[in-house]
């Protein structure tokens, strides 16, 4: 691999809606889809959705957040 592995992803995280209740779900535009970061207390997930043509649309509670506060 070259140096391109060590780069930092550009790209700014989503907070997706999740109705009411108390985890939180974040969401990242990358190449082919979406990684999606879902946590709740201490206990968290990360998963990668597959969607090339990024037609997913949750409704957000905020948009283009950098990084976690």
């Amino acid at each position: 691999m070259g140096d391109e592995s060590k780069q930092a992803w550009p790209g700014d995280w989503e907070l997706v809606e999740t109705g009411g209740t108390s985890m939180q779900q974040f969401r990242q535009r990358v190449p082919g889809g979406w990684l999606v970061l879902c946590a709740m207390g201490d206990t968290s997930s990360m998963t990668f959705l597959p969607d090339p043509q990024g037609e997913w649309a949750p409704p957000l509670k905020q948009s283009r957040k950098k990084g976690f506060v």
